[in-house]
């Protein structure tokens, strides 16, 4: 288990307030699906874990995409399936540990399930690419900009936009 820093922390962490000098951005980079990868401000990320999947309880009458509650540090956060709730390929329902990213937005937080996590990413924001047309439309709402390395394509997600879908909401 990881777990990163708040945003607090990190101001006054001599390395970041470099980065941020240079232009130099902290990601969370991770798989969506087995074709997708994906990047997350690491400002937005409380945590990173991996939990068995019995850990997490189903609830009734919710989007298929939120596969239910996880209890952690005494809070309830909704379980959510990013793959599913961005239009992509869904978990496997066979899995029996589940990668986790605790991700937190002022006073919204959530878990985001997916099926691996590479680890954290240092980006210059001059790779930070926004041509809307390489992107998948499903990704549209919740896209950045991404960064192609070696014909890999990995999407900046907006944290925001996720936390706030009205799928998640409805």
């Amino acid at each position: 288990m990881q777990t990163l820093s708040g945003s607090s922390d990190r101001l006054q962490d001599p390395r970041i307030v470099m980065n941020q000098e240079t232009g130099i951005d902290t990601y969370l980079k991770f798989a969506i699906d087995p074709q997708t990868i994906g990047l997350l401000e690491s400002e937005f990320i409380q945590e990173v874990l991996t939990i068995e999947a019995t850990h997490i309880r189903p609830v009734p009458n919710k989007p298929s995409c939120i596969l239910g509650i996880l209890s952690r540090r005494r809070r309830v956060y909704w379980a959510i399936d990013l793959a599913m709730l961005l239009g992509l390929q869904p978990l496997d329902q066979n899995i029996e540990l589940y990668e986790v990213i605790l991700t937190s937005v002022q006073q919204l937080s959530l878990t985001l399930i997916v099926p691996k996590i590479f680890g954290v990413v240092n980006i210059t924001s001059d790779r930070l690419e926004q041509n809307i047309s390489l992107v998948p439309s499903t990704l549209r709402s919740y896209f950045k900009g991404y960064v192609n390395e070696k014909e890999e394509f990995s999407y900046l997600l907006k944290a925001e936009n996720i936390l706030r879908s009205t799928i998640l909401h409805s």
